[in-house]
């Protein structure tokens, strides 16, 4: 049987069409077909993360789309468990429920919430996009966390579009023409699949070339400020096509200007804005006053409506083990009121 060449190996036709990914328009499609994701699809994320590590699944899948209005939504959730507790097991649960991105909580867990190449393996060999946030004075930190294989870090907080301007040359490499500034990406070194390690800038740079920078927009000044929120989304569009998302924090937004119908109209008018210059928005969908699944889904597909691609929940994943045992003990203390206990 004539063998079938996929990423330079020659394998059987029937096992290249699995190792292949291939992305339906749909929230499904994206992770694989099925949901809970099958053995086989687990399988294929491994291999194609073994033969690039720099890959970056989200950013596979807004590539892959005609449009930010075509491409399927995919849903997130922040990850606030300690770096040194992370489990393979429970990553992989991530995985298998329908997880597509996870944003580990550098600002708020400080050094507990940055991940290291070991926790964001985990997180690539599953299959799903690890984000990096980290605190707003951050800048080579950017860098040094793409280093550790974060595919994407996250910028919180903004007010000024200078701080914006900063935190994209701290994720870009320099180019060479001597036009760099102190802040642009320090070269380090990186490891290919095969352990090859890229020692030059032009190799380096086509390693690392699927990161993604996050800014995020929770404050009045990138929401509510048109001219302000305008200019900041033609400097993220100017980074290339989709190597910049956005991700909206209604709870630092409300924090700072309370829960008005104005701010609720600016963040939808924000996700419109942002899907016209081809820039995919994110944004937590439910909270502590909105816990019923149906009102979380209605929420979310609000957003879906407006725009946004990347759903994430409000549960963080330190929450995730108590709700699977709150459902797991649902149906005995159903059966025992049934019986009268």
């Amino acid at each position: 049987m004539a063998g079938v060449v996929v990423d330079g190996y020659l394998v059987s036709p029937k096992c290249a069409s699995s190792m292949i990914r291939k992305i339906e328009p749909t929230a499904v499609g994206v992770v694989g077909g099925a949901v809970p994701v099958s053995q086989s699809e687990f399988a294929r994320r491994a291999y194609a993360y073994t033969l690039n590590p720099g890959q970056n699944t989200v950013k596979q899948v807004l590539d892959s789309a005609s449009s930010v209005k075509a491409t399927p939504p995919m849903l997130g959730i922040f990850n606030d468990i300690p770096c040194n507790e992370m489990r393979e097991d429970e990553v992989q649960c991530w995985a298998k429920a329908g997880f597509s991105w996870i944003v580990s909580d550098g600002e708020h867990s400080q050094l507990f919430g940055r991940m290291g190449r070991k926790q964001n393996a985990m997180i690539n060999r599953c299959g799903m996009t690890p984000i990096q946030r980290l605190h707003r004075e951050a800048i080579s930190e950017h860098g040094d966390a793409m280093t550790l294989g974060a595919r994407a870090t996250m910028r919180p907080y903004g007010v000024h579009l200078d701080e914006a301007e900063q935190y994209f040359r701290a994720i870009t490499y320099p180019v060479g023409d001597g036009t760099a500034t102190q802040d642009d990406r320090g070269g380090f070194p990186v490891r290919l699949g095969n352990r090859d390690m890229c020692f030059t800038p032009a190799s380096l740079r086509a390693a690392e070339s699927e990161t993604q920078g996050w800014v995020q927009f929770e404050t009045a000044e990138y929401i509510l400020d048109e001219k302000r929120r305008d200019q900041l989304l033609d400097i993220m569009a100017a980074q290339g096509k989709n190597k910049s998302a956005g991700f909206i924090g209604p709870f630092d937004a409300i924090m700072r200007s309370g829960p008005t119908e104005k701010m609720a109209d600016g963040i939808n008018s924000l996700i419109k804005a942002a899907a016209d210059r081809g820039i995919a928005m994110g944004r937590v969908c439910g909270s502590g006053s909105c816990t019923d699944p149906k009102a979380i889904e209605d929420t979310m597909c609000e957003a879906i409506e407006n725009g946004c691609r990347f759903i994430c929940v409000h549960y963080m994943t330190s929450d995730l083990p108590f709700k699977g045992a709150e459902a797991v003990a649902a149906p005995f203390f159903n059966a025992c009121k049934r019986c009268g206990f």
